[in-house]
């Protein structure tokens, strides 16, 4: 008789059956085929034979497809499998791949401060590298972070990028007598028109008698800068194919006098480019709302409004102040006409957000929960990105209904093209700011569709970014002092007879008024900077 193989059992065919098609699913993921992994792994599940990895992997592809919510439970799931019955003990770094994902979930639903401590915790155990940058680039958004807790954790970020840097270029600084200036911005984002609102005019109505501009578009969409005219001198380099030491190289061969960084910690993969010094100068400018920390930045642009005068000791740079905000801003593009508040047409008063999920805290929920809880005829509308998912709507609708807030008081807008996005604002009265992360982009393109921000200055540059903008824009009215300021400020617009009449009268002038402010002088801006750099220079 033949030797025969023995029979596995109903078990073992089960685990094999599974493992093969975890490995497909994470085929499909590796591949961006994010709806074929989710249907293979929810068989798996509804056959009750689900295991760490299959859940894992689950939750792996809908934290790719910005399914927050039913990602965190997807891993909360696999953090209960231990143990894979006819495979392999789970590793501790396995483990740590769960919590790092989770984190970035926790973040992105508005939980900042579980994300800041499992970041921390993980950049501590420093089996997942990439913990300690999502902890530096989200820490000045956590409401119960410092000043100090902030400069500290991004300090030790930058030490850690200057470690791996295995040899720093000599920069080469021309002579000082040489003109005219040579300045260098950097951003990733010139292709993206409504976010540049406070770059493009200002770049060109710089003074190319007294300096030169030279463009490094990191783009990935690589569009051509064809807004930039000013002058048949200025330079763009597009460089997102190029390595960081590629970059590098670039830019420290421009022998630049002045670089301009606009993109903080928004390009996380990029931030080892600063580990060290690019140019004679470096200065860091409209997206770095704190201290870089950063070895390549000697001066962060700010204004009177974002930076107090006792907070110096918080910044690595030395901070420039600017007269006006930081952002002003001109609008160039086709943007939806101003139109009448709704309350004056007998609607409940409507208050609206646009700004990101991640900034929607519990600390925010608690705020607006009160402003609607004293406000009986209010509502509330929301809209952005993440709230296209139906998963992620029922996770805000719940914190809403805990705090007491009936969910037909709450309307989610569906997300769309970014002229439907702005059309949103005509159906807002009055917006309310998020916090300890303000709306920039939101609150700018509010103003503009004649909808006032209610917001109030915070301990941070991150939670007074709107206050700068509303005080430029001569709108400082809808500031408030304090937290608790910026709740009765809410409450009193919604509740007081007069706020229909006074809406309609401010729509009607708004962009009249704002473009006969500070907050929209491009030319006083581009002039405000030159002075800075004059100075950066006198001092270096």
């Amino acid at each position: 008789m033949k030797n025969r193989k023995p029979v596995p059992n109903a078990s073992q065919c089960n685990a094999k059956s599974v493992q093969e098609r975890n490995a497909f699913a994470e085929s499909l993921i590796k591949r961006s085929k994010l709806r074929d992994a989710l249907i293979l792994l929810d068989r798996i599940i509804t056959d009750r034979v689900a295991d760490f990895w299959t859940w894992r992997l689950a939750g792996e592809a809908l934290l790719k497809a910005g399914e927050f919510a039913q990602a965190l439970d997807a891993f909360e799931h696999a953090e209960a499998e231990k143990v894979i019955v006819g495979s392999p003990l789970i590793d501790d770094t396995d483990l740590q791949g769960i919590y790092f994902q989770r984190a970035q979930c926790m973040y992105s639903l508005g939980q900042t401060t579980e994300a800041v401590e499992l970041f921390r915790e993980l950049a501590d155990s420093c089996l997942i590298p990439e913990a300690l940058c999502n902890l530096a680039t989200i820490v000045p958004g956590c409401p119960n972070s410092t000043n100090q807790d902030v400069l500290k954790i991004r300090q030790r970020f930058a030490a850690s990028l200057a470690a791996g840097v295995s040899s720093q270029r000599q920069v080469v600084e021309r002579p000082s007598c040489q003109s005219p200036l040579r300045i260098g911005y950097i951003s990733s984002f010139f292709h993206c028109e409504n976010y540049m609102k406070p770059i493009r005019s200002m770049l060109n109505a710089h003074d190319r008698v007294e300096f030169e501009i030279e463009l490094f578009a990191d783009d990935k969409k690589s569009e051509p800068c064809d807004w930039l005219l000013a002058s048949p001198k200025d330079q763009v380099f597009y460089t997102s194919q190029l390595s960081n030491c590629e970059l590098v190289d670039l830019i420290i061969q421009r022998e630049l006098d002045i670089l301009v960084d606009l993109n903080g910690y928004s390009v996380p993969e990029r931030l080892p480019v600063y580990a060290q010094r690019l140019a004679k100068v470096g200065l860091s400018w409209f997206n770095m709302y704190a201290t870089s920390g950063l070895p390549a930045f000697d001066w962060i642009v700010g204004d009177e409004y974002v930076v107090k005068t006792d907070e110096s000791e918080f910044y690595t740079e030395k901070v420039a102040l600017l007269p006006i905000s930081y952002l002003s801003f001109d609008v160039t593009y086709t943007a939806p006409p101003v139109v009448k508040p709704p309350c004056i047409g007998g609607q409940p008063f409507t208050f609206g957000s646009l700004v990101s999920q991640y900034k929607l805290t519990p600390h925010v929920f608690d705020a607006w929960c009160e402003i609607l809880r004293r406000s009986p005829m209010a509502r509330l509308l929301l809209s952005n990105k993440a709230l296209g998912s139906g998963c992620n709507r029922e996770y805000v609708q719940r914190e809403f209904q805990s705090r007491g807030i009936e969910s037909e008081r709450l309307e989610f807008l569906s997300p769309g093209h970014h002229t439907m996005f702005l059309g949103h604002y005509g159906l807002f009265d009055i917006a309310l700011d998020a916090f300890p992360y303000n709306g920039g982009t939101t609150t700018t393109e509010a103003i503009w569709q004649g909808v006032p921000v209610i917001t109030f200055v915070g301990d941070r540059w991150a939670s007074r970014t709107s206050s700068s903008l509303l005080n430029s824009a001569g709108l400082e009215e809808f500031v408030a002092p304090d937290l608790s300021g910026y709740v009765e400020l809410a409450i009193s617009w919604a509740n007081s007879p007069d706020s229909p009449k006074r809406l309609a009268e401010l729509r009607s002038v708004m962009r009249e008024k704002l473009l006969s402010s500070d907050v929209c002088d491009s030319r006083r801006l581009a002039r405000s900077m030159e002075n800075i750099f004059r100075e950066v220079m006198a001092t270096s």
